[in-house]
């Protein structure tokens, strides 16, 4: 049975490179540090240090061990969280994250108040679903969901995809596209992951093999960039390019004939207590609740 405080002195060690140092970060003693290390040591049958008069380092055996203590020491502060619900994790992809998300976020910070910290992890949505799975999340916001065992998901709002271009681009002046059009044109690809290209199979069948990537920039930010610089054109968020659009920097025009839009997800575990801060949230984004 690993023991946490073995563990937690251990890393100190390392990071500090020293049991002196190491024990004026943890606040004890420098004898208690190395008392530590000797028991995970003898419970581990191994040396886990290599000592000197210069630092502590790692020996093979130790290194191995360094990135497992550390997320065992992140698993259980995250259980201290959940138990004492103190914290709310929430993950969301990113486009989710950085346009749509804040305002939500900043309200559920308001109704949980200042005894229960909130936090965001913003990442791709394989990133964000891997979390979730790992316990690093207490609830999701994703642009889809691979209905893994021991979830549950719930539909938030659909989002519309627009198709941006430069200003001075020869569809600048139009108010919106036939599907054809944006066949066998220089397409800009965002961060992979977002499910958009499933999507697009879906709507467009066959014919979606047509649309040409030429660029992937890897974000949603860069993608508006390169289009700004006349590297092509991009589907993207409607709420992502809203300043652009107003600001005229970039012109947003819808697809006729096919409703082009992504439905986005809540993801919760399927044993969360109706009264849990993930509940809460997931129930006011939902619910529809006004911010």
């Amino acid at each position: 049975m690993l023991n946490l405080e073995q563990l937690e002195a251990f890393i100190a060690i390392v990071d500090a490179q020293g049991f002196r140092e190491a024990a004026a970060r943890l606040g004890c003693s420098q004898p208690t540090v190395s008392q530590q290390l000797r028991k995970l040591e003898e419970s581990l049958g191994v040396e886990l240090i290599a000592r000197s008069r210069m630092q502590s380092t790692p020996t093979v055996q130790g290194a191995r061990l360094l990135p497992l203590a550390r997320s065992l020491l992140r698993t259980a502060a995250r259980a201290r969280d959940v138990v004492s619900a103190k914290r709310l994790m929430i993950g969301a992809s990113s486009n989710i994250g950085t346009y749509l998300l804040q305002p939500y976020i900043a309200r559920i910070a308001r109704v949980l108040g200042p005894a229960t910290n909130v936090d965001l992890k913003i990442a791709s949505n394989p990133e964000i679903a891997g979390a979730l799975s790992a316990g690093e999340l207490d609830v999701a916001v994703m642009e889809w969901w691979d209905k893994r065992e021991g979830f549950v998901a719930k539909k938030w709002r659909q989002e519309k995809l627009l198709v941006i271009v430069s200003p001075d681009h020869i569809w600048a002046k139009k108010k919106h596209l036939r599907p054809s059009e944006l066949f066998d044109v220089p397409m800009i690809g965002g961060e992979s992951g977002t499910g958009t290209g499933t999507l697009l199979q879906k709507i467009f069948g066959k014919n979606a093999s047509k649309m040409r990537i030429s660029l992937n920039v890897g974000s949603t930010e860069a993608v508006k960039a390169a289009v700004k610089a006349g590297l092509g054109i991009s589907l993207v968020f409607a709420s992502a390019v809203e300043a652009e659009v107003r600001a005229g920097t970039l012109r947003a025009l819808p697809v006729s004939e096919v409703n082009v839009s992504k439905d986005l997800f809540v993801i919760l575990p399927d044993q969360m207590l109706d009264d849990s801060p993930a509940q809460k949230f997931s129930n006011m984004l939902v619910e529809g609740a006004k911010v």
